[in-house]
């Protein structure tokens, strides 16, 4: 069985936090010996960052990392990252936006040695007007500028191998974290099975990701994220001087 590390970051997610965690470690207990679960708690307010630490003082596998205030979504993916111990790392979203049983069958798919990630991908979504002209912009975006070439980008669904995800070089703070994470992965020609799942909305609480100042924030972090390339990519071509 895989070691693996589940992580999910979260925001006042008062009414989703408990069920969520819970159904998180019937889940990992039927797939895998050896796994953790880390709860990035990005500044929560509402007092689910109290309650992260209860779960995990019931429940030894159960971290919480609790950021002074909030840093925003991309920061806490890259701290989630940056904590995992397991070979497979998997993240998604607090509001289980996929049925949690889609990662043992995700798990199936990363014992093939020639899959570095699994993505997965909405088979229905419901978006609204504003939301969906932001979406189809973005992804036009990413695709043309890094060659990045899946369904669904931003879908917080993925697992990938930690020894690959150590290679990626990665810094966004917006949801653009998704995007950069696999333009980095298609720079360093890591191996990507797609995979489809029913999305499921939101139960409790709502979005903080449909509005215009996010989105704002997403394109201008595309923005530094391409210069950055073009930087790096001049740097390798230009012979330095004797």
């Amino acid at each position: 069985m895989a070691r693996v590390t589940l992580f999910y970051p979260m925001y006042n997610e008062l009414k989703s936090l408990t069920p969520m965690t819970e159904k998180a470690l019937k889940v990992l207990r039927a797939v895998s010996e050896d796994f953790e679960i880390l709860i990035i708690d990005d500044g929560s307010r509402d007092g689910s960052g109290a309650l992260a630490d209860e779960l995990a003082a019931q429940h030894r596998e159960v971290r919480v990392i609790h950021h002074e205030g909030n840093k925003g979504y991309g920061q806490a993916l890259r701290t989630g990252f940056a904590n995992a111990s397991k070979d497979i790392v998997m993240y998604t979203d607090c509001d289980e936006p996929a049925d949690l049983w889609l990662f043992a069958a995700a798990l199936t798919h990363m014992e093939d040695a020639h899959i570095d990630m699994v993505i997965g991908y909405r088979l229905n979504r419901w978006d609204g007007v504003r939301r969906f002209v932001y979406s189809k912009i973005y992804n036009g975006l990413v695709r043309l500028l890094f060659g990045v070439h899946v369904r669904d980008i931003n879908f917080s669904f993925k697992l990938i191998r930690r020894e690959k995800l150590k290679k990626l070089h990665l810094g966004a703070g917006s949801v653009f974290i998704d995007g950069e994470l696999l333009a980095e992965a298609a720079r360093h020609k890591l191996r990507i099975f797609q995979m489809p799942v029913i999305y499921q909305p939101r139960k409790h609480g709502t979005s903080n990701f449909d509005s215009v100042r996010a989105a704002m924030y997403t394109f201008e972090e595309i923005w530094a994220y391409w210069k950055r390339r073009r930087t790096q990519t001049h740097q390798r071509i230009v012979p330095q001087e004797s």
